[in-house]
């Protein structure tokens, strides 16, 4: 995994398994309903893709 990442937020990502990141992936998920503005739904996606292009990377997303 990627040892430090600028977007969107500086994060070191390297001690976090698939399965972290999976369960990242699904609260954010289950948030995405609950944003009010377009400019929150647009940065929460954002942060998914990220973390979906993440597990993309380590060959992990299945």
């Amino acid at each position: 995994m990627s040892k430090q990442s600028n977007f969107p937020f500086n994060l070191d990502l390297s001690t976090l398994d698939t399965g972290s990141i999976t369960n990242i992936l699904n609260d954010i998920e289950s948030h995405l309903p609950l944003m009010e503005s377009e400019g929150d739904l647009s940065q929460l996606l954002q942060v998914k893709e990220f973390f979906e292009t993440e597990l993309m990377v380590e060959h992990r997303l299945h």
